[in-house]
This record gives C-alpha cells, structure tokens and sequence, in this order.
C-alpha cells in the first residue's frame, strides 16, 4: 500500500511528550496516547508500506523536529530525515511548479494555508491514504485529491 503520513503524525512518532510540560496528567496521557500510536504508525509503514513525501514536506518535517515546540536536537532531527530519505520504503517526490500553481488555488479557494496541499497536491495520483489528524484535510478541496483519509491518533485537529 502507498501512503502518505502527515508531518504531525511524524512528530507526535519522534517527540516524546515530557510530563512536566502539561497541567495535568490527563493532557499527558492524551499526548503520551498520541505518540505510541504515532509510532506504532510509522514502525508498521517502514515495514510494510512504501512511505510517499514531498521534497516540501522533508523540509517542513526538519523544522518541526529541530525548531518548534520541544526541540529536538538538531543532528539528532537531521538523522530522521536522513533516514526517512534514505529508507527503501520511501519515495521522495519533487515539488514541481505545476504543483506550486495548483496549491495556490486550492488554498486560495478554501482559505487553507497552502503548506498541506504543498504535502498532498504532488501525491494525488500515487498513494492510497494519507494518515492525518489535521482538520483541514476534511476540507473537499484536500479530501477529493486522496482515496481515504485515516486519523491514526484519533484526535482531530487544526495544525
């Protein structure tokens, strides 16, 4: 099966929630919920999927490792992404120009910032579901480029 998973579900994989971040203990178990199934995720597609990302969302997955919220380290999220490019399970697919123009009118039709369809626009034609949990990619206009859309942490939300 060919699938695409959501930069989130790659960093809820990769980030391990650290207790004394949250409030209370519920909000832990939520985030420490996500995370195991993230993983559990990513472990069965480097199995037994082949994984399809964007040279954009290669990028976009960096950043978020090494520079939003709790940080990784820097080599340690290059190594990630590293790993993803060099895996056998994946496919890198280049954002064309074609690509940029389509983005900038889906995301100009839906108000929807354009970096998901930046991740998706490039993959309508090759996977088979995208693994997300962002609430935009029930919008018609991301929901019409893919086959079937799965929520792996069963929590949805607007990223």
């Amino acid at each position: 099966m060919n699938v695409f998973i959501d930069t989130q579900i790659w960093v809820y994989a990769f980030k391990k929630p650290k207790r004394e971040k949250f409030d209370s203990k519920e909000d832990y178990d939520v985030a420490a919920g996500m995370h195991n199934k993230a993983k559990s995720l990513i472990q069965e597609a480097l199995t037994r999927h082949t994984i399809y990302i964007t040279t954009h969302q290669l990028a976009e997955l960096y950043h978020a490792l090494a520079f939003r919220g709790v940080k990784l380290n820097v080599k340690e999220a290059l190594n990630i992404v590293e790993n993803i490019i060099n895996s056998t399970r994946t496919v890198i697919v280049e954002v064309r120009r074609k690509h940029y123009r389509e983005a900038l009118r889906l995301s100009s039709l839906s108000h929807i910032h354009i970096w998901d369809y930046l991740c998706i626009v490039p993959l309508k034609d090759s996977i088979d579901v995208a693994y997300t949990n962002d609430k935009h990619f029930l919008h018609p206009t991301i929901k019409g480029l893919v086959p079937k859309i799965e929520n792996p942490v069963n929590i949805w939300l607007e990223i």
